[in-house]
């Protein structure tokens, strides 16, 4: 909440907003009309399903659709994990004196730059709290912010808070028009408005837009990411599950909350498109190709594959304390650039990408090495 007006931020805004849309009761109601399952089984399996390692809630059992026998076997509905138990593993994975670095932008960026990682370019970071960035500009006033952007910023700006996750808060600037900015998928911005906005927080940075591939433009507008998660043990990075987050046409970004976005699973070993959906629970489909511009998304391959998992496999290490994380990375026509580094991953991705849960026989030795406790391994 904005200390002074009352009103609820942009970045919490977005979190509200990506809150999964699931109701219970129509699911219920869906999955015993769809597919005959009797509301006592239902609840029986919720309740077995709560209580196993997945720790799944009822809007889980029907955001994956675990009501489905012909979708899922037991074993593998038992595979499953719940969201809610996330900082659970990141904490018995992660050194959380490490979290801070991965989350706060100007830090991570700080060291990929040191690394001669290719990270996005920021033309300006707007704190009221000192934040710097390298020789950036620095702003920290509505009439820092003002000049900036009618003399040295470079339109379009993507724009998001510097310790932001899922894009929650973010904004793409697309161009000034006297004291106004236009800005995609909203009405024109003002720029006290946005000044209010930015300082919010620990503040944002303000970059360059990234550009796709030649190859991947004809697909979609805003910039496509792969999400590589890795795993780390004895020093020894290796990939888990690679995913390629797609917008839909007028989203700022690619994340899977924003309405109309897909997901595909990736070969690792390839970078080929394995599998697309849209949506989510019941209302989830499997498709071939995108629906904004028609373009086939099933067995695509991604240009620069090799480049990409070399990439995270390479800086992977300077966060070995994060012994699980995961990459979001731009495929752009120079190669791929590194948007952000994370903490973890967020279950879902994985789960929704493939049709299957992340408790892999992999993953879960990984977790019983780092001392989280499986009661399946006991």
């Amino acid at each position: 909440m904005s200390a002074k007006s009352g009103q609820i931020s942009s970045y919490e805004r977005d979190r509200q907003r990506a809150a999964p849309d699931i109701d219970v009761l129509a699911c219920l109601r869906l999955a015993r009309r769809l597919r005959g399952k009797p509301y006592a089984s239902q609840f029986a399996e919720i309740l077995r399903l709560g209580l196993g390692d997945g720790h799944l809630t009822a809007k889980d059992y029907f955001y994956y659709r675990l009501y489905d026998d012909e979708l899922h076997s037991p074993k593998e509905k038992r595979r499953f994990l719940s969201e809610r138990i996330t900082r659970r593993v990141a904490e018995a994975c992660c050194d959380i004196h490490c979290w801070g670095v991965s989350e706060d932008k100007i830090l991570a960026y700080t060291l990929l730059a040191a690394a001669d990682t290719p990270i996005p370019e920021t033309q300006a970071v707007f704190s009221r709290g000192g934040r710097q960035f390298g020789k950036v500009p620095r702003l920290a006033s509505t009439i820092e912010l003002a000049d900036f952007l009618a003399g040295e910023a470079r339109f379009p700006l993507f724009c998001k808070p510097i310790t932001g996750i899922g894009s929650f808060g973010a904004c793409l600037l697309k161009a000034r028009e006297g004291d106004r900015i236009e800005a995609a998928g909203s009405q024109p911005l003002t720029i006290p408005g946005l000044a209010q906005r930015f300082g919010e927080g620990s503040g944002y940075l303000l970059q360059s837009v990234l550009q796709h591939h030649p190859a991947l433009r004809p697909i979609c507008e805003a910039v496509a990411t792969v999400r590589v998660i890795i795993l780390v043990e004895q020093g020894r990075p290796e990939i888990l599950h690679t995913v390629w987050k797609i917008p839909a046409a007028g989203n700022v970004a690619d994340n899977f909350w924003r309405r109309g976005n897909l997901l595909a699973d990736l070969d690792p070993e390839t970078g080929t498109v394995r599998r697309v959906i849209r949506g989510i629970g019941p209302a989830l489909e499997e498709v071939d190709a995108h629906p904004d511009t028609g373009k086939r998304l099933m067995g695509l391959v991604l240009p620069h594959w090799k480049a990409i998992t070399d990439l995270a496999l390479a800086c992977a290490p300077i966060f070995a304390m994060l012994r699980y994380q995961s990459w979001d990375i731009a495929i752009c026509p120079e190669g791929p650039v590194i948007v952000e580094v994370n903490t973890g991953s967020a279950f879902t991705l994985p789960q929704l990408a493939t049709g299957r849960g992340m408790l892999s026989d992999r993953f879960a030795a990984f977790l019983t090495a780092c001392g989280y406790r499986l009661k399946s391994r006991r």
